[in-house]
């Protein structure tokens, strides 16, 4: 897709050969996923780019969640990321006015010490912008094993019920 000319955004502490074809490329922090996406949620808010029909129709706490962005400092975001705010707005506009947007993201954000935060955040990010419940959008984890999403998903686990419902 990105070789036919859809825009890529790659957010890694390396640079991976992904990034070489990226049309923004933030290069952050280990550890500082958090930040980052705090950040792109920020500034997609304060722009203006929100999808208000799916938020009004389909989420809730939403002024809550707007007046947490306004609270944060976006300098000492900067700082915490290394990553240039201008690379990170620009990225969140592009995820934002994309007619469809999708996320993938590994292992390497769901089992740091932050992955629940980060995974609850690039829901944010697709939710925020309408990116769930459509064709060609979403947040799409990337599991190690064959159809491991998929049974967690449908409810096969041994604590878990469909919808991740503790069983209990």
């Amino acid at each position: 897709a990105v070789m036919k000319g859809i825009p890529l955004i790659v957010i890694d502490p390396r640079e991976i050969e992904l990034a070489r074809y990226a049309d923004h490329f933030l290069q952050l922090r280990p550890g500082t996923n958090v930040a980052l996406l705090n950040m792109m949620l920020y500034y997609i808010a304060m722009e203006g780019l929100e999808d208000k029909d799916f938020i009004l129709s389909r989420t809730e706490g939403y002024d809550d969640f707007i007046e947490q962005l306004r609270d944060l400092d976006i300098d000492e975001m900067e700082r915490i990321t290394g990553v240039d705010r201008d690379k990170v707005k620009q990225a969140a506009i592009a995820y934002a006015t994309a007619k469809n947007a999708m996320s993938f993201h590994g292992l390497g954000v769901t089992e740091h010490s932050q992955g629940t935060f980060t995974v609850q955040l690039i829901a944010d990010l697709a939710m925020i912008t309408g990116n769930i419940g459509r064709r060609g959008v979403g947040v799409n984890p990337l599991r190690g094993q064959n159809n491991v999403q998929g049974a967690a998903d449908m409810g096969a686990q041994p604590h878990q019920g469909a919808g991740y419902m503790d069983v209990t």
